[in-house]
């Protein structure tokens, strides 16, 4: 029991990274893990292709439950500015972005909760 770690750091890892079809903006989704006080999540964001590692990237889409799995959240290009997200419609969603903010050109999401 001495080694358990309640509260430990929740780690990253990266699922899924795609640029856009002209090699401009990039979307990258990743899976937080829990801890005692947290679920697990999954978390999309967004920044330019060639984006400086000490840019913060801009977070799109924050969902989270007891049960996430990988598969729960996935993304594809719909068109050049349209990014399509569907997730499973029994996780519990923090934050869902409209448009992106800091990407340039901006980038238009679609929600869809099967």
């Amino acid at each position: 029991m001495a080694n358990f770690e309640i509260f430990d750091e929740p780690t990253e890892t990266e699922l899924k990274v795609e640029c856009d079809y002209e090699g401009l903006r990039k979307v990258k989704m990743t899976e937080m893990t829990g801890n005692a006080t947290a679920n697990r999540s999954i978390h999309i964001y967004a920044t330019n292709c060639n984006y400086d590692e000490n840019i913060e990237l801009e977070s799109i889409f924050v969902a989270s439950a007891g049960f996430i799995k990988p598969k729960d959240v996935n993304f594809e290009w719909k068109s050049f500015d349209t990014l399509t997200i569907r997730y499973n419609k029994k996780l519990e969603i923090f934050k869902q972005k409209t448009e992106s903010e800091s990407v340039n050109p901006k980038i238009i999401f679609e929600y869809i909760a099967d």
